[in-house]
């Protein structure tokens, strides 16, 4: 098995930086090519990570303004966005000192509200003449 290479870290921190201030859009796994690594040889380097971290934060940034102003393929974007951690998930947080209700409602019924909240959940709607 062959000895790997020596890496000059020092050389491959400043070739990082400046692909970083160079690059408009900055990708990891992209500078780990150009350098002939794979993109996790970069992450167990710990000298790198505040570089690494410059990287992903300006492409985060690049890549929404990009997509605000309709540079990028919006897809693409929330595809790589997603990448770096970003959701498109809603989450609903409720709180309250006292009872709650609610009522299920589909788009495609009529709105009854029921005389009893508790009715919302077992409401039926009534069969249409055709039906």
């Amino acid at each position: 098995m062959a000895r790997p290479r020596e890496i000059d870290r020092d050389a491959l921190l400043i070739a990082l930086r400046t692909y970083v201030k160079d690059t408009a859009i900055p990708i990891v796994a992209e500078f780990a090519s150009l350098q002939g690594l794979h993109r996790q040889q970069l992450y167990d380097m710990p000298e790198l990570s505040d570089a690494l971290k410059a990287c992903v934060t300006k492409k985060e940034g690049a890549l929404e303004r990009a997509a605000l102003d309709g540079d990028v393929n919006c897809t693409m974007a929330i595809f790589s966005l997603k990448q770096l951690g970003w959701k498109d998930t809603h989450e609903n947080t409720l709180k309250s000192d006292g009872p709650v209700s609610f009522q299920l409602v589909r788009s495609d019924m009529p709105v009854v509200p029921p005389a009893n909240p508790l009715d919302a959940l077992r409401y039926v709607p009534p069969k249409s003449e055709a039906g």
